[in-house]
């Protein structure tokens, strides 16, 4: 297969975002904050329930996620009923697919998976099948690789926008509080999933206790290196952002669209001009039925456009 060489241009985006932070950082929150926000700028004309029926959440947190109904994010606005599945184990690369799938399905174009850290660390998953698995502990792991690799595939071919929570290994740092006293405070280290998981986003936050989000990777340019808490605002900053490219699929469909109306139109030129060739002409006639060209209008609506070239060029030279 050879390689087509074209001139770099930006296209249209779905997300891939990532938050990673220690439990209790409002991970789940800024997710459904971004969701929302996306949702609000894509649809302005849309009523807040039709909005949060395009967010959808593949939760494998026991249901945590749904604690968040109804919250008030500000003096407008407050977390409505947004799609939700209930994500038991097992927590296979196939089952977290199967939930875009459905999520998909019902409307979301939007989906939070609140949290791919089980996908690694959960019943059922990667490490729990490594583990299951006899032999070579380190050749193990090779034949664990399509695992991740149908993970990244189902982040990134769904055509759909991905915001994935991750947990973070936690550790406790000594910090001075309000009255200048040292105490312990929870920290995130290590996102639980695989090492490489994070060069798949698009775009990483990492979420601390205090709810701040500082971007650790950001293809998007928006963020900078400042903290801040993530906002409604933020989806609609990311949404605009990610519409700003050439839409590719729709010039595609434009081209298709234009390139089957010229062919239609060729399609009636030929079949006028073949059926003139041979009203009068019984030889041609003989010609063009060894040429199994049907004098049917339904039929031939479905002849190919090449062979009525051919006959074309036959009976008309």
């Amino acid at each position: 297969m050879s390689f087509e060489v074209k001139k770099a241009r930006r296209e249209k985006q779905k997300l891939i975002a990532g938050l990673m932070g220690p439990s209790g950082s409002g991970k789940t929150l800024s997710a459904l904050l971004i969701a929302y926000g996306m949702m609000r700028e894509a649809y302005p004309q849309l009523s807040e329930e039709e909005v949060w029926a395009k967010v959808g959440l593949a939760d494998t947190e026991h249901k945590r996620s749904l604690l968040y109904f109804d919250y008030q994010i500000d003096d407008e606005t407050k977390v409505g009923e947004f799609l939700h599945i209930n994500f038991e184990p097992p927590y296979t690369t196939e089952r977290y697919q199967e939930a875009i799938v459905a999520l998909k399905q019902a409307g979301a174009e939007v989906i939070v998976i609140d949290s791919l850290s089980h996908n690694w660390q959960g019943e059922g998953g990667i490490v729990e099948q490594h583990g299951a698995m006899s032999g070579n502990s380190f050749q193990n792991w090779g034949k664990l690789a399509p695992e991740t690799t149908k993970l990244v595939r189902t982040l990134t071919r769904n055509d759909v926008h991905i915001i994935a929570t991750l947990r973070t290994k936690q550790e406790y740092a000594m910090e001075l509080n309000e009255k200048g006293k040292q105490q312990p405070v929870k920290i995130g280290t290590k996102p639980v999933q695989k090492d490489e998981m994070e060069y798949e986003f698009m775009l990483n936050f990492n979420v601390d206790m205090n709810h701040m989000a500082k971007a650790s990777k950001d293809n998007t340019h928006l963020f900078g290196e400042e903290e801040f808490r993530i906002t409604v605002n933020d989806g609609r900053r990311l949404f605009r952002w990610l519409e700003l490219g050439v839409d590719v699929k729709a010039e595609e469909a434009e081209r298709r669209a234009k390139q089957a109306e010229a062919d239609e139109k060729e399609r009636q030129r030929l079949l006028a001009e073949i059926f003139a060739a041979v009203e009068s002409d019984e030889k041609k006639r003989k010609e063009l039925a060894g040429l199994e060209f049907k004098m049917n209008e339904q039929k031939v609506q479905n002849f190919p456009l090449n062979a009525m070239r051919r006959a074309h060029e036959i009976l008309t030279n």
